[in-house]
């Protein structure tokens, strides 16, 4: 089965919420997320309280510190008169030039933007025919198939690529291969957001192909 190369660049909020640490550290802003990590790994001989404050707020959503071009937002000081940022660790940058780009705030800098934050989780429902296992997952409505595959790949089968990817329609009479580089709607299988009914996830159907070479 021929596999896309397809970026995964969408995230989750509860993804971005469990890099938490100073040796992983992910921020929102205005839905964008950049990973820190480079630079709080550059910076572990010149440590201060900004990063330590950075940390504090590692996995959490930084918007209303920014503007939505990244720049910072400010305030008056009442001890100065003058204008200061809100969010200090902004002006922290790395050291070394191969963990950020010269002159850019990391909040600005593409060096550490990984992605976004997805529009809408998804929850859908896979179903291994082989073993008769059914796995509730929550997805990115931007993901691909391929993206899924990958996301079921990582948590419940590593063999996840050595199985075709199907869809019943047509009340189960129809069946078809799902096109890798295309979305859940693009595959044809939508919800109805703004139903009133909770109805049943979208189901993605495993068929093994016998090539454990896949993966």
């Amino acid at each position: 089965m021929g596999q896309p190369i397809n970026k995964l660049q969408y995230y989750l909020r509860d993804e971005v919420v469990s890099h938490n640490q100073k040796d992983d550290c992910w921020v929102i802003i205005h839905s964008n997320v950049f990973n820190l990590t480079p630079m709080l790994r550059d910076r572990l001989d010149n440590w201060n309280r900004n990063l330590d404050y950075l940390i504090a707020h590692a996995g959490k959503d930084l918007t209303h510190f920014f503007h939505e071009n990244g720049e910072p937002r400010t305030e008056i000081s009442p001890s100065t008169g003058r204008p200061r940022v809100l969010f200090p660790p902004i002006l922290e940058v790395a050291v070394s030039e191969f963990s950020g780009t010269k002159g850019a705030m990391w909040s600005q800098d593409p060096f550490y933007h990984i992605g976004k934050v997805t529009r809408r989780p998804r929850l859908i429902r896979i179903v291994n025919a082989l073993t008769a296992q059914t796995q509730y997952m929550t997805v990115c409505d931007e993901d691909s198939i391929y993206d899924i595959q990958q996301k079921y790949k990582q948590r419940y089968n590593h063999h996840a690529g050595s199985y075709e990817w199907r869809k019943f329609s047509n009340g189960g009479k129809a069946c078809s291969v799902l096109n890798l580089n295309g979305t859940l709607d693009e595959n044809g299988l939508t919800d109805d957001e703004d139903s009133n009914v909770e109805l049943p996830p979208p189901s993605i159907w495993l068929y093994y192909t016998d090539d454990l070479t896949i993966a």
